[in-house]
């Protein structure tokens, strides 16, 4: 096997101009390989209220906005950036969407689904000259429409890889697990973490460990690359001294397979403010390198992590930020 170098990102959660990073990392870092370990959809839908004398209004990032026509494609853009998605609405059609739960997660996932079918278009157009491929997998935030569009939308750029062992490159598989374990916030796919271990073990029984990358959406539990703010019952940070207390948080389910398997590595995400590597094994054992690249796509900003395979082992590694 000759070497491999890849990106690691995560957590993209929807933002224009983060995804549009990602597809122009390929030829930025020279790379032929981009694993995206999870997260990749928006969470909040945007009305624009078109009104009678045409105006325009939307609540955006907490301010209530009045606009012209002309200021629209600006303010469609700040939406997009966000990782936010918008809709434009009649005041009848507004009020339908407020008294309707339904209608709003239809319009939802019409937007997303849409906005996902660009990215990839996108990804044929950039990736595909330079023979790059994109691993995508969907995480614990996204819905279940959206694995499922991965999952049946047919490219030789976009590579689906959740819940399944997929051919990599040079010899190497990927290992692909996108549910992750109970949060605070009720995600579309979070699961008990019996379950998940259950899934993960399913998924890696066919795979091999001396040339498998695992990448499972949410980190193991009680390493760097778990850590969050502690929430208190009602949801607000725990503060001591003055400073955020941090726990782990991540999967014991992700931790025991990684222990079992013992692949060459984990690649995870799922936890923003947890950026880093650490390893994970029993005493005595050969320990596994696991990472997390980070996510600051509400600023805008890709983290990533620049991986180098060689002789079945992670060589070396760069986390980058751009």
């Amino acid at each position: 096997m000759t070497a491999v170098k890849f990106l690691l990102v995560a957590d993209l959660h929807g933002s224009e101009v983060v995804m549009n990073k990602v597809l122009n990392s390929a030829k930025f870092y020279g790379v032929h390989d981009i694993v995206v370990a999870g997260d990749i959809t928006g969470e909040v839908l945007t009305p624009i209220l078109e009104r009678a004398d045409g105006s325009l209004a939307c609540e955006l990032f907490g301010v209530d906005r009045e606009f012209s026509t002309t200021e629209l494609p600006e303010i469609q853009k700040q939406i997009r950036n966000a990782g936010f998605y918008y809709t434009l609405v009649s005041p009848a059609e507004y009020a339908e969407l407020a008294a309707d739960r339904s209608k709003q997660r239809a319009v939802f996932l019409r937007e997303m689904l849409d906005h996902l079918r660009r990215f990839y278009a996108k990804a044929e157009e950039k990736l595909r000259p330079l023979g790059t491929r994109l691993f995508l997998l969907a995480g614990n935030d996204d819905y279940p429409e959206v694995a499922e569009f991965i999952r049946t939308t047919p490219s030789e750029v976009v590579v689906a890889y959740d819940e399944q062992v997929v051919e990599f490159r040079e010899g190497y598989q990927i290992a692909g697990y996108g549910y992750s374990n109970p949060t605070p916030w009720k995600t579309p796919r979070e699961i008990p973490d019996e379950q998940l271990l259950e899934g993960l073990r399913r998924v890696v029984r066919s795979a091999d460990p001396g040339r498998t990358l695992l990448v499972a959406h949410a980190p193991p539990r009680d390493t760097v690359i778990d850590k969050a703010p502690q929430l208190t019952p009602d949801l607000r940070p725990v503060m001591q001294a003055g400073q955020l207390v941090m726990a782990s948080v991540g999967s014991p389910a992700v931790r025991t397979v990684l222990e079992e398997f013992r692949p060459i590595a984990g690649l995870h995400g799922h936890i923003h403010e947890s950026s880093g590597r650490d390893l994970v094994g029993p005493t005595g054992g050969r320990p596994v390198p696991v990472f997390n690249p980070g996510s600051e796509y509400n600023a805008g900003v890709l983290r990533g992590a620049l991986l180098t395979l060689e002789k079945g082992a992670i060589r070396d590694y760069l986390f980058t930020k751009g």
